[in-house]
């Protein structure tokens, strides 16, 4: 006789078999379901205990708002950066780039978004009129450049004023910069 005959036989004249088959079959989920929660519960543990802290809730472009932007978040310990904001202060903008996602440190904030807020310590800003525009936004990196010459290392677009960009160099280049940009020779260089 076929075996899958043999046991519906089996079955039919002894239906508490099938029953007690089920049963060992549900207390086998439940005990699988049960060790899966208590490896998830360990992993959390062993994470260490969590602390709230900001987080960008959508890209953030230097100069935005970051007033509705950003959110509350619980993360464990070893993820949080020594300098991440647990708190947003009134009227904080972003100084920097910051993706959606990441946590919030205290370089990537502002206190306003005046172009002085979004200059880097120890740097200064010079306005730079440019006769072929780059199209340079807050927040682009650029060179500014003379007769050939880079004069800065690093440069960063904090603001507009009228027809010129605001450029932000470290203080030890900002005079040279100043001086090519009022003979007119100045330009920048857009970075990626």
């Amino acid at each position: 006789m076929n075996v899958a005959a043999r046991a519906r036989h089996v079955l039919a004249r002894r239906p508490w078999l099938y029953w007690a088959a089920v049963l060992l079959l549900g207390i086998g989920i439940a005990v699988v379901v049960a060790r899966a929660a208590g490896g998830i519960e360990e992993a959390r543990l062993a994470w260490g205990e969590t602390h709230e802290v900001v987080v960008a809730g959508a890209d953030l472009e230097p100069g935005d708002a970051l007033a509705g932007r950003v959110e509350r978040r619980s993360l464990p310990a070893p993820m949080i950066p020594s300098a991440a904001l647990t708190a947003v202060p009134a009227g904080a903008v972003a100084r920097q780039h910051v993706t959606e996602g990441e946590v919030v440190v205290d370089g990537d904030v502002a206190a306003s978004g005046t172009p002085q807020a979004l200059i880097p310590d120890g740097w200064a800003a010079v306005a730079v009129a440019e006769a072929v525009p780059t199209g340079a936004r807050v927040g682009d990196e650029v060179r500014p450049v003379a007769g050939g010459v880079e004069l800065a290392g690093e440069g960063l677009v904090v603001g507009h004023s009228g027809d010129a960009v605001l450029v932000a160099v470290p203080r030890a280049d900002a005079a040279a910069v100043a001086l090519a940009a009022t003979s007119g020779e100045l330009a920048l260089v857009l970075l990626p």
